[in-house]
């Protein structure tokens, strides 16, 4: 199933790099389109635009009037993993330099800021891909609610970094607006444009919001086992992030440990040593931290799956495998 899905992202993907060039050139202004390519180039699975063509082509819409929205949506995850990586000051992205490390902070911001209009040009495009205007009308406001929540879930992660007594519900609704809503506009919009009926956009919806916080959760375990391509294991814990694993290991652990865990957390992220990620490990593999997070991301995959189980069967079984697929990979 793993391999069917990375032949899918594979093939579908191809079709992204001719939209991203029409608003996007790869040679332009230095510093700028050099530095948007360069990250673009890093080796993203391109997950985002296919679930967006992919929603489309399962609902009998055309292929070529999605594409404009669907490259919007891998710009859209790109500008925001760049300006991820300088609020986490993350210096490693898909295992080499980020951009800010790469071309300076300053660059790095304006790169951003550079692909973030380029989102809205591209959703405009749909009108020359034979989208009408309502429906181009429908998908901009749904990219402008996304950025939006994206942008407040990042806040209430930032936020939450300084909480001493983090919950289950504070980490849910930061994961929700952080990860949920952009997960889930591709998914919806490629429905918008096949012609989907509310109904339809709604169930997905409904599943976005499962399947979203299951891939944080899933992105969460990888950053501890696998690593996320950042050149080191347990940046989270470097960065001082309230993962579901640490909410539970604070619930459970003795009171020692919970002061030891928490002056882990809190240590600037250039004093926290590669043995004080291998001590936050083994505390939230003694309390079943680890374990419990894979059995929740579990859990909201099968609630996803639930919501849409009156959904055309080819979209249903498409959605479903992509859903296995983003909490089973190892990369």
């Amino acid at each position: 199933m793993i391999n069917d899905v990375e032949r899918i992202l594979k093939e579908k993907g191809e079709l992204i790099e001719k939209e991203m060039l029409r608003v996007i050139p790869k040679n332009g202004i230095p510093n700028l389109q050099d530095a948007v390519w360069y990250h673009l180039s890093g080796g993203g699975k391109r997950i985002r635009p296919v679930l967006a063509i992919m929603a489309c082509e399962t609902l009998g819409g055309d292929t070529r009037k999605v594409l404009p929205f669907s490259a919007a949506c891998e710009i859209m995850h790109n500008w925001l993993l760049v300006h991820d990586d300088i609020e986490d000051q993350d210096e490693v992205r898909r295992d080499r330099p980020a951009v800010w490390k790469k071309y300076g902070l300053a660059h790095g911001v304006n790169v951003g800021d550079y692909m973030s209009e380029k989102v809205y040009e591209l959703v405009l495009n749909s009108l020359k891909a034979g989208v009408d205007e309502h429906t181009t009308m429908r998908l901009l406001q749904e990219t402008v609610f996304t950025c939006a929540a994206t942008a407040e879930g990042q806040a209430m992660d930032i936020n939450l970094r300084l909480s001493d007594k983090p919950t289950e519900k504070n980490y849910f609704d930061c994961i929700t607006g952080k990860t949920a809503y952009y997960l889930m506009l591709p998914i919806v919009g490629g429905a918008i444009v096949a012609g989907a009926d509310d109904g339809v956009v709604s169930r997905i919806k409904q599943f976005g919001m499962k399947i979203g916080p299951a891939f944080q959760i899933a992105d969460d375990l990888l950053d501890l086992t696998e690593g996320k391509g950042r050149g080191e294991i347990g940046c989270d814990i470097k960065e001082g992030k309230r993962t579901l694993m640490v909410v539970r290991c604070l619930e459970r652990c003795s009171p020692s440990e919970r002061a030891r865990l928490l002056g882990i957390l809190n240590k600037p992220r250039e004093k926290t040593t590669d043995r004080d990620v291998a001590e936050a490990k083994r505390l939230f593999e003694k309390h079943g931290s680890m374990e419990y997070a894979r059995k929740k991301a579990e859990s909201l995959v099968k609630e996803g799956k639930a919501s849409i189980a009156t959904l055309p069967p080819k979209l249903r079984y498409m959605l479903g495998e992509f859903a296995d697929y983003l909490i089973q990979r190892k990369k």
